[in-house]
């Protein structure tokens, strides 16, 4: 699985010492790093513009334009809250600060290799112990690392072909794969079967009419008659989930 990882800093000498630890990390640990750069807030934030995401962005904090804080803030809140943000700095006062942000963790320049092994230890053992992602392979070998909180429902687009679309907020991904497979993947993340050929993520459902599922992002997507009432139960225990303190998975 690739892991794609944003560094933001205006120094070049601590971009390519940061990246430098972390090809080294990946080499050794045999994983697949993708990781871009960039020397200021703005260009990070164009970045993700595309619709594109990152599972970690080491950030500096003290840039000329723009805080690394202010930055990492803006993306959290409006863009991509599951990111993990790891701020940098040469200045350890400001990690007070960063707090507000809910930062993964924070690090004083100048990084060690010590440091990088035991924070990517951590991130990787959090996500295989959390497994919120997935890797969705498409038609011309792409690979997408996808927040499962993010997909708003699964569909057999050509059940013979064995292909499917993942419908996302902003983009549908289309990916060899059998829905059965997914629905037992997905299943502890509060995805229920609509329709012989779509799966639905409960926690987009916004409303039921008639047969059919309003979503968070207004699409309208049918359920059949003998799924409907499973599923308007398991979205009520959803809800009742969620009002009781959150729907843990």
């Amino acid at each position: 699985m690739t892991l794609k990882i944003a560094i933001c800093d205006d120094c070049e000498k601590d971009r390519k010492h940061m990246i430098q630890l972390l090809l080294s990390y990946a080499f050794a640990h045999e994983y697949d790093f993708h990781i871009e750069e960039f020397q200021n807030g703005k260009g990070l934030q164009e970045r993700y513009r595309t619709r594109d995401t990152f599972q970690i962005i080491f950030i500096d904090i003290e840039m000329p334009d723009e805080s690394g804080i202010d930055v990492a803030d803006r993306i959290k809140r409006n863009v991509d809250h599951d990111v993990k943000v790891v701020f940098v700095s040469n200045y350890p006062e400001y990690m007070q600060d960063s707090f507000k942000v809910h930062p993964y963790h924070f690090l004083q320049k100048k990084v060690t290799d010590v440091e990088i092994q035991k924070l990517m230890n951590d991130v990787l053992l959090d996500m295989e112990h959390n497994k919120t992602l997935v890797s969705i392979i498409d038609g011309y070998e792409n690979e997408y690392i996808v927040n499962i909180n993010d997909i708003y429902y699964l569909e057999t687009v050509d059940a013979k072909n064995k292909e499917l679309a993942f419908h996302l907020k902003d983009k549908t991904i289309h990916a060899k794969g059998i829905l059965s497979t997914w629905s037992s993947l997905l299943h502890e993340h509060a995805f229920h079967v609509c329709s012989r050929t779509v799966l639905v993520n409960l926690t987009h459902i916004h409303f039921f009419n008639g047969l059919d599922v309003i979503l968070d992002s207004g699409e309208k997507i049918s359920v059949s008659k003998r799924n409907k009432k499973i599923l308007v139960s398991q979205y009520l225990n959803q809800v009742v989930a969620i009002k009781r303190g959150g729907l843990h998975t």
